[in-house]
């Protein structure tokens, strides 16, 4: 079996995902009701609340789901629970997670999705190595999350999607004008905090981001 067998659903055919990243503030009711507007357009959510709890978390993740968000839509940064679990679509790591994990049990095929967040060519290939179906990279662009580090850019985007073979998600600053920028360096997907978050209404900011994308399909490749 190769990694697209894995065991979780997989949720279209698209070629280009879109994941919306929790802002980490805590506030659960202001999450569920935009989470509830914007799921149609958009990929993956993710939960990645580091100040609460594993079990806070998961019943934010149960949350979702009775507000409509299917479950394959769900990932959980942080938990290191691989074996499938009716909340989720999958879980996201960083650095320190995939460099410690148990690569056999990373082998296995009936797991959730794993992704993991890197910030350099080094970091990329380590994941890689070590079994991650996917990556995050960036902030390609000045973000608001980042106000105190200088944005990687589109250069160092592009190294990274030509020298692994996974899916790269670019992360940082990502808005509807710069998608197609991030397309044709190579990137699989955006992934996106403030841009639905702040936004005053979100549930059109994430369509105006699912049209950019349709918009950005000339400049897609061949997946590899």
């Amino acid at each position: 079996m190769n990694r697209t067998e894995i065991f979780h659903e997989q949720l279209t055919t698209r070629l280009f995902e879109l994941h919306v990243v929790s802002p980490g503030t805590g506030g659960l009711d202001s999450f569920l009701n935009i989470a509830k507007d914007i799921w149609r357009w958009v990929d993956y959510i993710h939960i990645r609340e580091k100040k609460l709890p594993l079990e806070q978390q998961m019943y934010w993740a149960q949350s979702l789901r009775t507000r409509g968000v299917p479950s394959n839509r769900i990932i959980l940064n942080g938990s290191t629970q691989l074996d499938h679990h009716a909340l989720l679509g999958g879980v996201h790591w960083g650095q320190a997670v995939i460099r410690k994990y148990d690569k056999d049990v990373l082998r296995r095929n009936n797991r959730l999705r794993v992704g993991v967040s890197v910030h350099s060519l080094e970091e990329a290939k380590v994941a890689e190595e070590r079994g991650a179906d996917y990556l995050f990279y960036g902030h390609v662009y000045a973000s608001p999350s980042k106000p105190n580090f200088e944005p990687r850019g589109l250069a160092s985007l592009a190294e990274v999607c030509a020298k692994v073979s996974i899916p790269v998600i670019a992360i940082g600053g990502i808005a509807t004008e710069n998608i197609a920028a991030i397309r044709t360096a190579g990137a699989s997907g955006a992934a996106v905090i403030s841009t639905i978050w702040t936004n005053d209404q979100p549930e059109l900011a994430a369509a105006a981001l699912r049209q950019a994308i349709t918009d950005s399909e000339k400049y897609a490749e061949p997946r590899r």
